[in-house]
């Protein structure tokens, strides 16, 4: 491990030569084992990417008498697991939808008709009060944040969220109205 030791030096210093040698060495055997825990390709190849950039971004406090492999498997395996937790809380939440707001068990989101959904938003739109409205079309079409949407209409922040959240409920029960679960994580 003689030539890690030096390797580590170079990228202490900030060696973008060290680090390709080090990445180069390490990415195939890295990726073989995030992909041997997630099983799936891209997914495996975006953690072993995400950990080399870990590497690089955390190079000038890495000892040089550390085991870099140990330390490229353990970001690796943090980042792994974490992907898989995410990914168990996202299908919890899929099932908990499909169970409480929607009879819908499954959905394709290629036949999903999405002119038929924002129709439906633009319906549902029409019949909000016009200050509701303003504040919801601030925050989705320019993107501004509660704080400068209070500010621009001179009213409390707190106000904003409320008048945020009655509309996204009013526009989730009329899509799960029409049986379209995906607006959930759409909007």
């Amino acid at each position: 491990m003689q030539e890690d030791y030096l390797l580590i030096i170079q990228l202490n210093g900030g060696s973008k030569r060290a680090f390709s040698v080090i990445y180069d060495k390490y990415v195939g055997i890295i990726y073989s084992y995030v992909n041997s825990i997630l099983r799936d390709d891209l997914l495996a190849e975006d953690i072993t990417q995400f950990s080399f950039m870990q590497l690089w971004k955390h190079r000038d406090r890495i000892s040089p008498y550390r085991n870099l492999p140990a330390y490229l498997y353990v970001v690796a395996r943090n980042a792994a697991y974490k992907e898989v937790k995410r990914q168990l809380r996202a299908a919890k939440y899929m099932n908990f939808a499909k169970e409480h707001y929607c009879d819908l068990v499954a959905i394709n989101a290629n036949y999903v008709d999405y002119g038929l959904i924002v129709k439906e938003i633009e319906k549902v739109m029409s019949l909000l009060p016009e200050s509701r409205k303003k504040i919801f079309l601030l925050r989705t079409e320019q993107n501004m944040s509660i704080k400068e949407i209070a500010e621009s209409l001179g009213i409390s922040p707190k106000t904003v969220e409320t008048q945020i959240s009655r509309t996204m409920k009013v526009l989730k029960k009329a899509l799960c109205g029409m049986g379209f679960l995906i607006c959930f994580f759409l909007l």
